[in-house]
């Protein structure tokens, strides 16, 4: 159940709200927007993700009202925003159903399962309604995945539909989109030190794009504000000075920062899971997102037995 349609390559403009995940595949003109799933196979489901574009109306609203009830709460590190509503908090955004999963997986990622920040809470929801308007999730599951590697302590993920019964057969197919984070080079898996902090600058630079962010940090409130507070939030987390980086825009810096404060923790982590670095680099996936399509017989019938996921990997991811 290999899918062979080109997946879109993913930017993640995760403040700015910009629609930039444009497909790639050949035919996917013909299909936009009126794409629908013929049959319930996952291959055929993946292959509408990768393919069929969406338009999705959200709020960046939600994010700012917990963001002050934090700042309320005096806890260190907040920021708070002067306005939580108004036409300054909409965004509208446009991608393939497999690019916006992927958008949504990032934005909303997290630490040990709490978001970095609450901004892109609201763009989850308006994905998957987007996804269930053109698939019947009876039967079906869509899990999009996000994480630096196996059991990395951030992670995003958006999962569309119910998860299986026990016991079911279940098909599968994977497609991939990649996050904009380089691959590895050889000489960053050399050793478990190097490697880690290779691991740790890519998840910085997912979650905190620096060009884009020194972009966002120069704009107007609310789009400032979002930036500082995000910043803020990692800051708290990694226990990382990155006040004055931000104040002055400085954005490389900043990263910088971050990822130093995050490497011995990855590095900590990559050494209990694995035997070797060359181990520990070929599990690394920070610079792609996995979206798994799962069905089974909602009424109770067999699939002919569970199979592995069909991967269709997009150019450019690891």
């Amino acid at each position: 159940m290999v899918v062979n349609a080109a997946v879109d390559a993913a930017v993640f403009f995760l403040l700015l709200g910009a629609a930039v995940l444009g497909v790639t595949a050949a035919d996917a003109g013909a299909r936009a927007d009126s794409a629908v799933v013929e049959d319930d196979r996952p291959d055929a489901v993946a292959a509408v993700l990768a393919t069929s574009t969406a338009t999705v109306n959200y709020s960046l609203a939600p994010g700012a009202r917990r963001a002050n009830v934090r700042a309320d709460a005096d806890e260190h590190g907040s920021v708070r925003f002067e306005r939580t509503a108004g036409p300054e908090f909409r965004r509208t955004t446009r991608g393939s159903l497999g690019g916006l999963l992927a958008r949504a997986a990032v934005g909303t990622a997290g630490f040990d399962g709490a978001p970095v920040t609450h901004a892109r809470d609201d763009l989850r929801r308006a994905v998957d309604g987007a996804v269930q308007e053109r698939i019947s999730t009876v039967g079906l599951r869509v899990d999009a995945l996000w994480r630096p590697y196996p059991g990395a302590p951030v992670e995003g993920r958006v999962a569309v539909g119910g998860a299986p019964p026990d016991g079911a057969a279940v098909d599968a197919a994977t497609l991939t989109v990649p996050t904009g984070a380089k691959p590895l080079s050889p000489d960053e898996t050399r050793d478990f030190a190097s490697l880690s902090g290779a691991v740790a600058d890519r998840t910085v630079e997912v979650l905190v794009p620096a060009t884009r962010m020194r972009l966002a940090l120069r704009d107007d409130a609310p789009v400032s504000t979002f930036a500082r507070y995000r910043y803020a939030r990692l800051a708290a987390e990694l226990d990382a000075p990155v006040t004055d980086d931000v104040d002055d825009a400085d954005t490389g810096t900043a990263n910088r920062r971050l990822a130093s404060a995050l490497a011995p923790r990855v590095e900590s982590d990559l050494r209990a899971r694995y035997d070797s670095p060359e181990a520990a680099a070929a599990a690394v996936s920070a610079s792609e997102v996995r979206i798994v399509v799962r069905a089974w017989d909602a009424d109770g019938g067999g699939r002919g037995g569970a199979r592995e996921p069909a991967d269709s990997r997009a150019e450019g991811g690891r």
